[in-house]
């Protein structure tokens, strides 16, 4: 039976599991008999070139994409039921459009990404995909100062760049309120970090 098609954005900080949710719900479609595809950019390799790795160590395969979508449809055969991306990130704008391409002929979409930057800035396409979601997955890591929910993932160091690929030796997850610890001093102040 032909799925509808529906797209699931997983999103939150590093470390909130948005990886281990892909795996998931790629491993639910499997076992009900769909053709599933998981697709990450070619620029994340901190684990593997061919497989999504889950900060705890989960792999499942995984084609590796242009992060400017040229090499997208290409990949993608007629009879997959289900492409699930990892990373979405780091993709260009014109990956949205090509997922609405999925979504039009009849298949589903999972894709996990950062919605927020290390300064707590909405992160790449992610805002996009949330606005055009069926559904809307938020998760957290624990924060490292209090153990509250997580709402960001600040760097450990200095760099401003907006992609710095790395774990928990460059990012750490915070709360909000620990996050405003961290980053302002006093009401109005910005502290130096």
């Amino acid at each position: 039976m032909k799925l509808t098609p529906k797209l699931v954005v997983n999103v939150g900080g590093m470390f909130s599991g948005k990886s281990s949710e892909l795996q998931r719900q790629g491993q639910r479609h499997i076992l009900r008999g769909h053709k599933v595809l998981f697709l990450k950019p070619r620029i994340d390799n901190r684990y593997s070139e061919d497989e999504i790795v889950t900060h705890d160590g989960r792999r499942v395969k995984a084609v590796n994409v242009d992060v400017a979508g040229d090499d997208f449809l290409d990949i993608i055969s007629k009879d997959i039921d289900v492409v699930l991306i990892d990373e979405v990130q780091f993709f260009e704008d014109r990956l949205v459009s090509l997922i609405d391409n999925l979504l039009v002929n009849g298949i589903r979409v999972y894709c996990s990404g950062l919605d927020l930057d290390f300064d707590g800035k909405p992160f790449g396409i992610t805002p996009l995909l949330m606005a055009k979601a069926d559904e809307v997955k938020k998760l957290h890591a624990v924060c490292d100062t209090c153990g509250e929910d997580a709402w960001v993932t600040p760097r450990k160091n200095d760099n401003k760049e907006t992609i710095q690929l790395g774990e928990k030796d460059e990012y750490f997850p915070l709360c909000r309120k620990c996050y405003y610890e961290h980053k302002f001093d006093g009401f109005w102040g910005f502290k130096k970090c």
